[in-house]
């Protein structure tokens, strides 16, 4: 295994080596050039790799957590199950990421483009997705309680599976997004779009929602007539946990 102990290799050319589990805590990598570098299972806990060139590299497993990634080039990185809480991926390019599993828990993704990028089964519990593109985003089995995506672009997206409670959905596009079997329980969907969505055996029970929501047409009379307008907030319902010919009284959630 690798050790380059306090090393400062700003700027150096390692490219193309086998340097799985190596132990890069504490080095200096900024602006590094790591294109097609085996880093499978590496340490790189809080390692400063601003502006690195990290093109086809494997980091399949590494230890990311904490690291500084800003303005570096991700293009076509493996981070299946890769530990990035706390990495800052500010101005990253992260196109053709894979990021199947990995832990991304309360990671700052604002604004970041993830479009098209393989989130497959990834803990993103309380990352902030603000403004972030996630148009065709496979976010399959993905745990996403706690992330705002107010105003997100879901639209198309593979959701199927995919945790969301308490999720705020506000104004976010969800048209044509596969939400089979996805939780919403407690999410915001005022003035979100779900014209198009496929929410087959998708639990509903206190999803909040008002006339500005836009439901898929066949769905649409189902959830008026399960759902009951909030006392504390007139003009937004929520989704009761059953149908069943329940009255549209306020009721308390």
């Amino acid at each position: 295994m690798a050790d380059f102990g306090k090393n400062d290799l700003a700027g150096a050319e390692v490219n193309n080596r086998d340097l799985r589990e190596a132990d890069l805590v504490g080095v200096n990598l900024a602006r590094a050039n790591f294109a097609g570098v085996d880093l499978t299972g590496a340490n790189l806990a809080g390692v400063d790799l601003r502006g690195a060139d990290l093109t086809d590299v494997d980091l399949t497993g590494a230890n990311l957590a904490g690291v500084d990634l800003r303005g570096a080039d991700l293009t076509d990185v493996n981070l299946t199950g890769a530990l990035l809480i706390g990495a800052n991926l500010a101005g990253a390019n992260l196109a053709g990421v894979d990021l199947t599993a990995a832990n991304l828990r309360g990671v700052d993704l604002a604004g970041v483009d993830l479009a098209g990028v393989e989130l497959t089964a990834a803990n993103l519990t309380a990352a902030d997705l603000t403004r972030a593109d996630l148009t065709g985003a496979f976010l399959i089995g993905a745990d996403l309680t706690g992330v705002d995506l107010v105003g997100v672009n879901l639209a198309g997206v593979d959701l199927r599976g995919v945790n969301l409670t308490g999720v705020n959905l506000t104004s976010a596009d969800l048209r044509e997004a596969n939400l089979d079997r996805a939780n919403l329980t407690g999410v915001n969907l005022c003035e979100a779009n779900l014209y198009g969505a496929v929410l087959t055996s998708t639990t509903l029970a206190g999803a909040r929602w008002d006339w500005a929501t836009i439901w898929p047409p066949e769905r649409a009379a189902e959830i008026w007539f399960r759902s009951a307008e909030r006392p504390d907030q007139p003009g937004v319902y929520v989704v009761l946990p059953e149908a069943g010919g329940r009255d549209r009284r306020a009721v308390v959630v």
